[in-house]
């Protein structure tokens, strides 16, 4: 019994070597994804449950995050990177055409956030911070429209994918900014919608998916 109760501790993680700080700041982001995966929530998220995660003691977390807030500004950080790939990976592979390009973009998007519901939530709600402060706005090219501040990366792909169409001539676009707004907000509520109701019968995903960006984005050839 003895034996089988050692055999069955968490096994505790060696210590980082001098400079390995970042890889354990990484650590501590995907052990606190590992968790919210596996409940489908970030209220899973606490210092002492992260440092179980990845077998560490709760306190050298304060050497990277200042708090269990701080964590999560970082998951919401990974997850918008993690979103964009996902973006210009489905760009790539769309080849040349520009409204193939934008479909496809948007094609990544939603399957990111359908594959992946639990990371998905956490973008989108406020954090240890006011919604004043978590979408406070940052500058956006030289006329200075507002971004959010998290995600920027993710919607600046969305907007040059529609200025893109606009400049080829098969898009009637004169304010991407504006019609890529309403594109996110339509992918928005798609991923929200399916991802609650699985049993509704849905239309074909990529046929879902022109039939609801072409229009916004104003594409018409």
């Amino acid at each position: 019994m003895a034996t089988a109760a050692k055999t069955a501790r968490p096994a505790h993680r060696q210590r980082n070597a001098r400079g390995q700080g970042v890889r354990l700041a990484d650590d501590i982001v995907a052990g606190a994804l590992a968790l919210i995966e596996r409940t489908g929530s970030d209220e899973a998220v606490t210092l002492r449950a992260v440092a179980r995660e990845i077998g560490i003691a709760a306190p050298s977390i304060y050497a990277h995050f200042a708090d269990r807030d701080a964590i999560i500004m970082a998951v919401v950080l990974r997850v918008f990177d993690e979103l964009s790939e996902a973006i210009t990976a489905g760009q790539a592979a769309a080849g040349p055409d520009p409204a193939d390009r934008l479909v496809a973009g948007c094609a990544g998007y939603l399957s990111y956030g359908m594959e992946h519901p639990a990371r998905y939530g956490v973008l989108f709600v406020p954090h240890g911070a006011g919604p004043e402060e978590y979408c406070a706005p940052v500058a956006l090219g030289a006329d200075g429209r507002p971004v959010l501040e998290f995600g920027a990366e993710s919607f600046a792909l969305l907007v040059k994918a529609i200025e893109e169409c606009a400049a080829a001539g098969v898009s009637a676009s004169t304010d991407a900014f504006a019609d890529a707004t309403a594109v996110w907000a339509a992918l928005h509520g798609t991923v929200t919608l399916r991802s609650a109701l699985p049993g509704f019968p849905w239309p074909e995903l990529h046929q879902f998916t022109r039939q609801i960006v072409l229009p916004l984005a104003r594409v018409t050839g």
